[in-house]
């Protein structure tokens, strides 16, 4: 069995900055930016959302 030198890297991890919880979600326009229909199912996204939770939404719903 070949001998592998090993190398061995120094790292720090910080700790994540933890967001705090919102009691009550901001306050946000009444009408959808952006609404999908496949079937019985219906999705309304609104202003604010995160674009990657948009993202992964679709993708799901693409691989079922």
């Amino acid at each position: 069995m070949p001998h592998e030198e090993l190398i061995i890297v120094p790292v720090t991890l910080h700790p994540e900055k933890e967001e705090p919880m919102l009691a009550t979600p901001p306050v946000s326009s009444a009408t959808p930016v952006f609404t999908m229909k496949s079937g019985s199912l219906e999705l309304s996204f609104f202003n604010g959302v995160d674009e990657h939770i948009i993202q992964t939404v679709i993708r799901e719903l693409r691989n079922e």
